[in-house]
Order: structure tokens, then C-alpha cells, then sequence
């Protein structure tokens, strides 16, 4: 049994400023394993409500309708959810294709979903998420007001910043950081449209919840970081690791076209533009103890990573829309140990067969259930 502190909160914050929500998970599981599912791109795509004409081809439209979406991406949450009996679920972003859901029926059967497993959950934004029509404050209000969903819009730059403490029995065993990385360009609403980063007071308040956590606690508390578009340490790792050169467009599969090392994992088969960072973002990571960092965004990259005493975790996708490597989808296992600090990662495919997916079914059509 759970219980959520911090949604019908007056206060700005717990644990005297350090959390904005809590996951009490109960005296009885202090000693054993936490177990945290991502998600990511799931990309709810509602072709009835298309707002521009061509923006989809006849047999895109007749697939990816509002009917069709439990196939396309419930099944599949569903399939992981079943396979890792999470704790709680932490989604990294493009919860929805919000040009293709102005009136934000799509978000709203999203969150009756997941609320419907009685399962923790919170989310960051990604860079689709906020195209809708609807409004970014009636989005926001949507997942505040859910009975599951730990949410804040924050107060600093992007729509999606905030903490949460995970306890059991009342000791504070990891803070998970939540960040919007920005980065929409197509909204109807000049306002939301802001260039992809993570801004100086995103990391100052970072750090700010770090230092009066860890005057709480008497220590410095472990925390993951939280965010939908990738920066450039995770280039940097896989530079440092000799799985690609600053000379070649890295595409490989780890263990398979390149040596693995350490425990690393996944592979990368698609470009990237990273958010460049300075040394204050490296800086506020190591003064918050930040030993993971999780983003969506690239479809065909699963890569897990150790570099600079942290790990650079790429999610598996999880909804069909748009595109994706054949037969990689699923998502992202993090499970903590319950003796130590220590956590494990691996990726979870969706036991779901895909279903129509137009985009790839002529050129991987044994990939398909037609």
C-alpha cells in the first residue's frame, strides 16, 4: 500500500521545501527492492481531429483514429505493466501528438487509463505534448487533478518542473527530479513555443531542493533526473567509451558492432541534436547526486551508458506513432536495491503483437500484424 503526499497540499513543498510530492510506500517495504517503469513516447495521435488537410495520407487516417488507440499503445503499457508490477511510473515526455488532439479528448482517456491501474505515475513534457489547442494550463490542470498523477507546472522555465521523494517508512530513500526540456516549435500559441534546453533556473532550483534535502536529512540523498530531449553528455558518453568517433554518424549496436564496456547497453541508429549544456549543468547534477538520467525523444536509440559516475539512459519507446525500430518496443525497468543506493536498468519489450502501422508495413511487413 501507498499513499501520495503532497496533491491536496496547501504548502509549496515537503520536507521543508526539498519535495514537491512524497511516495510513501510503507514501513513494511523498507529493506526490499523499488521498482520505477519509464515510459516514453507514446504519441497518442487522433487522425480525426488532423488540423491540417494533408498533414496524413489516406491510410494513415484510417489508422490511426481514436478507436485504434488501445492496440497502437494501451495494449502495449498494459503488456509492461503486467510484466514489471511497478511501484510507480514515470513517463519521459510526448504523451500525446498535440496537434492531433486540440480538444484534448486523447489526453483525457490517457489519464482515465492510467489511473485505472492504481499505480503511481507523474510525466515531463516533451516537445509535442504542448501543441494542443487546449492549453498548456488546462493540460497541466488535467494531470494535477488526476487521483494518480503527481504533477506541478513549477515556476521556473517550461511547464513540467518538480521533485518527488520516495520513502519507505518515512526515510527518504531517492529523489526523482522532473525537468522540461522545451523545445515546441509547432503550437498555435506563440507563448509555449521556446527554444529546446534546460535553462540556469531550472538547475538552480535544482540545486536549491538538493541543499535544503540534504540540511533535512543529514545527507546527501541519491536523485534521477527526468527529462524528454537528450543533451550533449550523452554524446559525450559514447565518445568516451569508443562506440563511435567525432569522425563517423554513430549507428551501432553495443556488444554487436562495438566492444562492450562496463555494463552498457542498447543500440543508436539515428541522428541526434543534443541541447548543449555548460559546466553548470555537469555541476548541478554531481551536487544533487544525480547518478541517472532518463529522456525519450529518439525513436531508435535504447542506449544505457556509464560515464562520469552516472548513468545516460535512453528509454524504449513505447507507443507506435510515428516511427520506431522494428519490433523495439516497450519500456524502461529501473529497479533499486533495497540494502544500498544501488539500481539496475533494462529495457522490457511489449509482449503485444504491433498492430497496423502504416508508416512501416510495406518495408517491414514481417515485422507487422496487419
Amino acid at each position: 500500500m501507498f499513499t501520495i503526499y503532497g496533491k491536496d497540499s496547501k504548502e509549496d513543498s515537503l520536507f521543508a521545501g526539498g519535495c514537491d510530492f512524497v511516495l510513501e510506500l510503507g514501513e513494511e517495504r523498507k529493506g526490499t527492492e523499488i521498482r520505477l517503469l519509464q515510459l516514453t513516447d507514446m504519441q497518442v495521435i487522433d487522425a480525426g481531429q488532423c488540423r491540417t488537410e494533408n498533414r496524413l495520407r489516406l491510410d494513415e487516417k484510417a489508422a490511426w483514429t481514436r478507436e485504434n488507440v488501445e492496440q497502437q499503445c494501451y495494449a502495449h503499457i498494459r503488456s509492461l505493466v503486467a510484466q514489471t508490477k511497478p511501484d510507480m511510473i514515470f513517463i519521459t515526455g510526448d504523451v500525446v501528438y498535440g496537434e492531433f488532439d486540440d480538444s484534448g479528448e486523447s489526453l483525457r482517456d490517457f489519464i482515465r487509463f492510467m489511473d485505472a491501474f492504481r499505480i503511481p505515475w507523474t510525466l515531463v513534457f516533451g516537445n509535442h505534448d504542448n501543441e494542443a489547442a487546449i492549453g498548456v494550463e488546462r493540460q497541466c490542470e488535467l494531470y494535477a487533478s488526476s487521483r494518480y498523477c503527481m504533477f506541478r507546472r513549477g515556476k521556473v522555465s517550461g511547464n513540467s518542473n518538480f521533485t518527488i521523494g520516495i520513502t519507505c517508512g518515512g526515510e527518504l530513500k531517492r529523489v526523482l527530479y522532473m525537468l522540461d526540456s522545451n523545445g515546441c516549435r509547432h503550437s498555435i500559441d506563440p507563448s509555449v513555443i521556446k527554444e529546446a534546453g534546460i535553462y540556469p533556473d531550472q538547475l538552480e532550483e535544482m540545486r536549491q531542493k538538493a541543499a535544503v534535502l540534504k540540511k533535512v536529512t543529514g545527507r546527501e540523498v541519491p536523485g534521477f533526473l527526468a527529462f524528454h530531449i537528450p543533451v550533449d553528455w550523452f554524446g559525450k558518453a559514447e565518445l568516451a567509451k569508443g562506440y563511435c568517433t567525432e569522425e563517423t554518424i554513430p549507428l551501432y549496436m553495443i556488444g554487436v558492432d562495438v566492444a562492450q564496456a562496463d555494463d552498457d547497453f542498447g543500440f543508436h541508429l539515428e541522428p541526434v541534436k543534443y541541447i548543449n549544456t555548460d559546466e553548470s549543468f555537469r555541476e548541478t547534477l554531481h551536487r544533487c547526486r544525480i547518478d541517472g538520467v532518463f529522456v525519450g525523444h529518439c525513436h531508435k536509440i535504447t542506449t544505457c551508458i556509464t560515464y562520469d559516475s552516472i548513468k545516460w539512459v535512453f528509454g524504449l519507446k513505447t507507443g507506435q506513432y510515428d516511427y520506431h525500430a522494428p519490433g523495439q518496443l516497450g519500456g524502461t525497468l529501473i529497479t533499486l536495491s533495497g540494502i544500498s543506493d544501488a539500481f539496475k536498468v533494462q529495457h522490457v519489450p511489449s509482449l503485444v503483437p504491433h498492430g497496423t502501422f502504416p508508416k512501416e508495413a510495406s518495408a517491414y511487413r514481417e515485422f507487422f500484424v496487419e
